[in-house]
């Protein structure tokens, strides 16, 4: 699918959502498509599912990291990178890595006056079947919390349902009505909905489906 969004990307939901893993596939989709790409990472605030942790792999595939200055050491420091103020408007696509929930959002409140200067898309990222995303209130809730948090406004909701390995089209498929009903709700639309390619069989189309690699591991797989 062609993927149509605005050259400032910005991340944000509930922990554990799938946030990181959309990060680095919409880093690498946007790269393929001969774009310059950098990819910030502003979770300071979960330790166990950072973008930079994968700084290797990505950096590999020609994409600029911005994380925190102790990113990938034993210090858990919420200390973030000047660089990030140098790149947002520039040429090419910025993709925002955000810590979950309004927590994570309050850090990216320190930049956004720079950010409502550009063009952005900013993306909430629902899974069903996450813990406090089980009710659709609760899912609105929190979006409102991560704008205020923010003093920036969602654009789009992603669909990033999934059950971990248990994930079937089946379970994704379920949860589409759910985040159906919250664009309702919002007023919101749906960019599209994440599929792992394993799930995918080749041949078949899908529509407003975005696959993606499996590329962020919980530490005890």
């Amino acid at each position: 699918m062609n993927i149509e969004l605005q050259k400032t990307i910005v991340i944000t939901g509930h922990y554990g959502s799938g946030k990181t893993n959309l990060a680095l596939n919409l880093a690498i989709y946007f790269r393929d498509m001969g774009e310059s790409v950098t990819l910030a990472d502003l979770d300071i605030v979960n330790p166990y599912f950072r973008t930079a942790d994968y700084h290797d792999l990505i950096e590999q595939r020609g994409i600029t990291v911005v994380a925190s200055d102790y990113a990938g050491s034993t210090l858990d420091i919420p200390a973030l990178s000047g660089k990030l103020d140098a790149v947002i408007g520039k040429e090419g696509v910025l993709i925002i890595d955000v810590g979950g929930d309004e927590v994570g959002a309050h850090v990216l409140g320190r930049y956004t006056p720079s950010i409502r200067m550009t063009d952005y898309s900013m993306l909430y990222v629902v899974n069903r079947y996450r813990y406090l995303m089980g009710d659709q209130n609760e899912s609105i809730s929190l979006l409102h919390e991560i704008e205020k948090a923010s003093r920036l406004q969602v654009t789009a909701l992603v669909n990033c349902s999934n059950l971990g390995r248990e994930t079937t089209l089946e379970a994704v498929n379920a949860s589409c009505q759910y985040v159906e009903g919250i664009s309702k709700q919002t007023q919101l639309p749906i960019s599209f909905t994440t599929v792992s390619k394993q799930l995918l069989n080749e041949g078949n189309k899908y529509e407003n489906v975005f696959p993606v690699e499996i590329l962020v591991k919980v530490p005890w797989e």
